[in-house]
């Protein structure tokens, strides 16, 4: 990566940054909707404070030492924090260089944290404590930054408050409502663009996935590109016909809700519970409007009309609040498979079936 941004819907957000790489705050929170990019733009923004051509700053350059050791996983000014559950499971750059911070694990915890610990934190704090060994700057990026627990977090303020010279702090979230007023207010907040629907469908065309899957997905993704790619590879228009069809027979007392949430395990409970709530959102626009011009799932307009079908719009809204607390408590420490459950339970108790006379 040697100078274009990641991706071109990031021209704006990349301009913002790159103008001033030696005046930039020691903290950065950048934020927005799964999908657009994020830990790509903060990958290229670290690249370019690392880099040791400071003829180019607003690029990496791609070729001096530092430029080659990042890409190498092997820079030693570049300190990342994921949580456990992430850096096991996919080998992206980022997360091979969070292992250097895995977290302890005792004999009793058989699966992967899903929390970025106050360990984790406690030797970042010690690891930017010297000089950068190479670079001008000194990165340390966090993602996803929600997944901080509390005590991590307010380590983490420490730092932010008194940090190291020439170092500065990535945070990376879609959540930031998640992270403590005190840290969110010692960051400059940096917006990921929203991908124009031209240029996301361009690109997924580049990416192969076929004009009309790509549009069709790129709505269900909620105009994300990158989570629309990957649900092209992962097959998520079978998987969500499936799920329209257990949505309908759970609405008509005909499927059992637990049963659904078992054969939803596939698409992930994160993933099932933003696909509900944008088709409880679809739902409630189909019921108050005959023919709304905009939904998340536009290819299914008759089944949403009857989803709503017997449901106030008390209910349609209350259901509609209740996936959102769902997804908020995703991550915690409640099972996120029984909150599936729970979901799809309110929504069969949603839909009570009429006595009839005898």
């Amino acid at each position: 990566m040697t100078g274009a941004v990641p991706h071109p819907w990031q021209a704006s957000a990349w301009a913002r940054l790159a103008g001033g790489r030696d005046t930039l705050p020691h903290g950065l929170l950048i934020t927005g909707a799964d999908g657009l990019g994020k830990n790509a733009l903060a990958q290229h923004l670290a690249t370019a404070l690392l880099c040791q051509a400071r003829d180019a700053p607003t690029r990496p350059c791609g070729s001096c030492q530092s430029c080659r050791l990042f890409h190498a996983v092997s820079h030693p000014d570049l300190h990342v924090l994921r949580p456990e559950i992430v850096f096991r499971n996919d080998d992206s750059l980022l997360s091979q260089y969070a292992i250097r911070y895995a977290p302890p694990r005792p004999k009793s915890r058989k699966t992967d944290s899903k929390v970025i610990a106050v360990d984790q934190v406690r030797a970042l704090i010690e690891g930017v404590q010297t000089h950068p060994l190479i670079a001008p700057h000194r990165v340390a990026l966090i993602t996803p930054a929600d997944a901080l627990n509390v005590n991590a977090a307010n380590s983490l303020l420490k730092l932010l408050e008194e940090p190291p010279g020439a170092t500065t702090l990535v945070l990376v979230t879609a959540r930031p409502e998640r992270l403590p007023a005190t840290v969110r207010s010692r960051c400059m907040l940096i917006s990921a663009p929203a991908a124009p629907r031209g240029e996301a469908l361009a690109w997924l065309a580049g990416e192969g996935v076929p004009g009309d899957e790509a549009a069709l997905l790129l709505d269900l993704s909620g105009g994300a590109p990158l989570l629309a790619l990957e649900r092209a590879r992962a097959g998520f228009l079978a998987e969500r016909r499936r799920m329209i069809d257990d949505f309908a027979g759970i609405g008509r007392h005909a499927a059992d809700p637990v049963a659904c949430a078992g054969r939803w395990k596939s698409v992930g409970p994160d993933a099932a519970l933003a696909w509900v709530q944008c088709w409880t959102v679809d739902a409630i626009r189909c019921a108050t409007v005959t023919d709304p011009p905009r939904l998340y799932n536009p290819d299914a307009r008759e089944a949403l009309h009857e989803a709503g079908k017997g449901l106030n719009l008390k209910a349609l809204f209350d259901f509609l609040e209740a996936v959102s607390e769902a997804r908020r408590l995703l991550g915690g420490p409640l099972d996120e498979q029984l909150l599936l459950e729970d979901v799809l339970v309110r929504w069969a108790m949603s839909h009570r079936k009429t006595p009839t006379n005898a």
